[in-house]
């Protein structure tokens, strides 16, 4: 389900990542200026002086990443099945926020715990989050004229049911907000604050009464959580696992909830994936723990398809 009005989901929203399943050119990018900050733009399908495009020549073959458009998440996909959805309806995903706030994405963190949490491992969350972010940016730098050769994070926020859960109470690492709950209990930051696209009135939400920044995402460690889900309004996570590997390249669990949030679905079962012999990625949770080639061309398939309503 897509949470196009509020930041909550509902249970139907939720793409589980068991815990078993554990296991970086220009901004004018034609052509002719591929760099090494790019991933592979495989066998260029573009002309001369048209934004590069292409299909790939290796790992994953075009026919599986059709597949995965036409009966995954594209137009026509049967919808009935809850592992499929319709990234064409919806203008909330997270590529749709980056290209709006040009380039940045501003993060809600969600403490849904009852321990407490110490400014020095807050305080790197944001770091964290960019290096997930340019996991997945490495494959679209410089492809289909893609303007950002960086995704910025910022965490502007920490939602607690009681500032005592911090062992701080400046903010410092954001602005602190304490007993605003959603209707499961989880702590947040104000609706008032919370930056997404409304389709009642076909544009960007109104966040003129919030008293700080705006958030476009949450975070939100989960003490206990089997795994944990994502998709456009932000990334639920195992609060245990989270930590414990907190200054780690790709946090599994974080970056596979990130591609939720990109549009791409989960390749759980056989009749979700093109093959037997579907290579390897993140999004096939257990395949793989960093993301592959076929998680980046998954997502430059996505940014063909959303491009036109973007103004680069």
């Amino acid at each position: 389900m897509q949470s196009s009005s509020s930041p909550n989901f509902s249970c139907s929203a939720r793409r589980f990542l068991a815990a078993a399943a554990f296991v970086g050119l220009g901004a004018s990018s034609f052509a002719s200026a591929a760099s090494s900050e790019a991933a592979t733009f495989g066998d260029i399908t573009s002309a001369n002086g048209e934004c590069v495009v292409g299909n790939p020549n290796t790992y994953i073959s075009t026919k599986y990443l059709d597949w995965v458009w036409d009966n995954r998440i594209g137009p026509n996909v049967d919808v009935s099945k809850e592992s499929n959805w319709k990234v064409m309806d919806n203008k909330n995903w997270i590529m749709d926020h980056i290209v709006h706030n040009n380039g940045t994405l501003n993060y809600c963190v969600r403490w849904d715990s009852i321990d407490k949490l110490s400014k020095s491992m807050a305080s790197k969350f944001q770091d964290a989050l960019t290096r997930q972010y340019k996991a997945w940016n490495h494959w679209l730098i410089g492809y289909n004229c893609w303007p950002h050769e960086e995704i910025k994070v910022n965490i502007v926020g920490f939602a607690v049911k009681d500032a005592s859960l911090l062992d701080w109470t400046d903010d410092s690492l954001g602005k602190i907000y304490e007993g605003d709950l959603d209707n499961d209990g989880v702590p947040q930051c104000p609706q008032s604050c919370y930056r997404f696209y409304d389709n009642g009135i076909s544009g960007w939400s109104d966040t003129s009464a919030c008293k700080s920044e705006p958030f476009d995402v949450f975070l939100q460690p989960k003490k206990g959580l089997d795994g944990g889900f994502g998709y456009d309004y932000g990334q639920a996570v195992n609060q245990e696992d989270m930590l414990s590997n907190i200054d780690g390249d790709q946090l599994t669990i974080i970056v596979h909830e990130i591609g939720h949030g990109f549009g791409l679905p989960d390749f759980y079962e056989a009749n979700e994936q093109p093959g037997t012999d579907f290579p390897n990625c993140l999004m096939k949770a257990g395949s793989s723990m960093t993301v592959t080639d076929s998680d980046g061309w998954m997502l430059r398939r996505v940014l063909e398809h959303l491009k036109p309503r973007y103004n680069f």
